[in-house]
């Protein structure tokens, strides 16, 4: 076969392949390699088509071959390493995009998807740095331009530096700017922002544009929530339903949302999309919620149900935790085992396997499952909170100090009062004031740990409002210098909290609670951060009790009541309008009962070390 036939012959089969007639274009291709059997671009073009027949295995090979003819063709090893993303294997693919650009440093594409690759792999960083490799080159292909532009701002929003990546998406937008997933994910940069009128407009654009999916609707529910439009959201997220009946956070979020208007038939949608499917999600959600409601015979039922349809890890660690709430002891013990039996590197089954087996009177066996979840994540706040408790409860004083230290983990700032403001009661007052306006629901959340009360939605320190912005700025101050006083203490790489203070750090999530009359904190952590707090806005004359401490934070005692071992809080701090109190998210905290005509109004906020 000379030169110009297999030209022919390629230009054939890639326009059959175009048009979808894979198994001509394949044909043709097959019956060219018998002529040359060793003719790279053939062998090329075979695994390209096997692949979109979905057929990896034959793909993988004849890519393979292709590059044992050839090894350097940089378009063949980026191919090679698309399919290695359509098999799941991240680090070959990223491998694959890496040896294309060593033979072809300025192909864009490559750069482009190494960066997807090395996100995927949670390396941030060096996929921000691929990408700026990529955007160096600027060729005139737009969509791939705006593709890196949007890589970029999906890397630089989970990082915390919301405004750099809205910014990076107005580059984009100018680029594309009828490109509707920008839209989207504009609009989920400004939501977390706290700007919820313009991320609904940002979502209306994008189902103008046509991206008609669960997700874009999901999304629009939640900035309607947050605008107060009650009734809109709950129909925006009927609307994510119908395109997609198991969409799971329009689920959640909507018989969430249903709970805090009070709906006695917050679960209605769960038990349709029960009813109507065969798939347990319906069901393990439904029991999540009921478990975290407190109901916990709805919760085992709820469970139950979800493993009559599949057995799932996560579906025999709610029923084992809803099974010991009932106080069930062995059979919650059984569910508990077969959870770790099947998810055994998952550390949160393991955390909540410790949990009920301390709340059983079996510190030892506790301890043992709290190591593995510390050592199948070294920074899970509850297995760490966990792994604390056991110690205590096994008598090992020691290292239950050596994890929480409260003379140095617990540290309360009295804030100064920001410019303009003569004394700290004024500014609060006015503050207070500004967050009254954000308590808007009928009773507390249903996935939250305050008890008659209120709680705000999305991050109110990223609220464009000017006295949360100057409380802002005074709190950064205070965690700045809690992390400077961690940083004097001598080097461990093996605390939870210590080992992070070589890092900067970020908030991570902010809200404002209400609590009313009776009302009080259950015993907690923050599963989510790193420091946590509390920062005491407006206060009932209660708290001035120094005998009964009702209102005050107080630390040490888990989530359970214990009748094998002493597990009383260790420590309580005195509330003070003004007043920061930071500490450990791995800590356990709550606050006593009040009883008062005035309300109990917090901010409070976790931060993580940046990356």
């Amino acid at each position: 076969m000379d030169g110009n036939l297999l030209h022919d012959t390629l230009q054939q089969a890639l326009r059959e392949r175009g048009e979808g007639r894979i198994e001509a274009a394949e044909q043709r291709l097959h019956k060219a390699l018998e002529a040359l059997p060793k003719q790279p671009d053939l062998m090329r073009l075979l695994g390209l088509c096997a692949q979109d027949r979905r057929d990896f295995m034959a793909a993988e090979q004849w890519l393979s071959q292709s590059l044992e003819q050839e090894v350097r063709q940089p378009q063949v090893w980026r191919e090679m390493g698309d399919l290695q993303e359509d098999l799941g294997r991240w680090p070959q693919a990223e491998a694959c995009y890496r040896q294309a650009i060593e033979l072809k440093p300025d192909f864009m594409e490559a750069h482009y998807s190494r960066a997807r690759a090395l996100h995927q792999l949670g390396q941030q960083q060096a996929a921000l740095g691929s990408l700026a490799d990529a955007l160096r080159l600027r060729p005139p292909a737009q969509e791939l331009l705006a593709q890196c532009l949007q890589l970029r701002a999906m890397i630089e929003q989970e990082q915390g530096r919301l405004e750099v990546a809205l910014r990076t998406l107005d580059q984009a937008l100018e680029v594309e700017p009828r490109r509707a997933a920008l839209h989207h994910n504009a609009g989920t940069v400004m939501q977390a922002l706290g700007h919820h009128a313009q991320a609904l407009h940002a979502y209306d654009e994008t189902l103008r544009l046509g991206l008609d999916v669960a997700d874009a609707h999901y999304n629009r529910a939640n900035s309607l929530q947050n605008l107060g439009r009650l009734d809109e959201a709950l129909a925006g997220y009927s609307e994510a339903l119908k395109r997609q009946p198991l969409h799971a956070l329009s689920l959640y979020d909507l018989a969430r949302l249903r709970w805090r208007l009070g709906h006695e038939d917050f679960c209605a949608e769960l038990e349709a999309a029960a009813a109507s499917h065969p798939h347990p999600l319906p069901l393990g959600i439904q029991g999540r919620l009921l478990l975290q409601a407190g109901r916990h015979e709805q919760a085992v039922a709820a469970f139950q149900a979800a493993l009559a349809r599949a057995e799932a890890s996560g579906y025999h660690d709610g029923l084992g935790q809803a099974l010991m709430r009932l106080g069930r002891r062995d059979e919650a013990l059984k569910a508990h085992r077969r959870a770790v039996e099947l998810g055994p590197e998952d550390a949160s089954a393991r955390a909540n396997f410790a949990s009920s087996l301390l709340q059983a009177g079996e510190a030892t066996m506790a301890t043992a499952q709290a190591e593995r979840a510390v050592r199948l994540n070294p920074f899970d706040q509850q297995a760490w909170a966990l792994l604390g408790t056991a110690w205590r409860a096994s008598g090992n004083q020691a290292q239950s100090d050596w994890l929480n230290d409260p003379a140095r983990q617990i540290q309360v700032f009295d804030l100064a009062p920001p410019e303009g403001f003569a004394d700290m009661e004024s500014f609060n007052a006015a503050l207070a004031a500004e967050l009254e306006s954000l308590h808007r629901d009928a009773r507390a959340p249903i996935d939250q740990t305050l008890r008659h009360g209120s709680q705000t939605l999305g991050n109110v320190l990223d609220l464009n409002l000017p006295l949360v912005q100057a409380l802002k700025r005074r709190i950064a101050e205070a965690v700045d210098s809690y992390v400077a006083s961690l940083r004097q203490l001598p080097p461990d790489t093996g605390h939870p909290l210590r080992a992070r203070v070589a890092k900067g750090w970020r908030f991570n999530s902010s809200w404002s609670s209400r609590l009313d009359s009776s009302g009080y904190h259950t015993n907690h952590l923050h599963p989510q951060g790193w420091i946590s707090s509390c920062y005491y806005v407006a206060l009932p004359q209660a708290v001035a009790d120094e005998e009964k401490k009702a209102g005050w934070i107080r630390f040490g005692q888990p989530d359970f009541e214990s009748t094998h071992f002493d597990l009383g809080a260790q420590q309580a701090v005195q509330p003070r309008v003004g007043r920061l109190v930071l500490f450990p998210s791995f800590m356990w905290h709550g606050t006593v009962p009040f009883e008062d005509e005035s309300p109990r109004l917090t901010v409070a906020f976790d931060v993580l070390p940046t990356a």
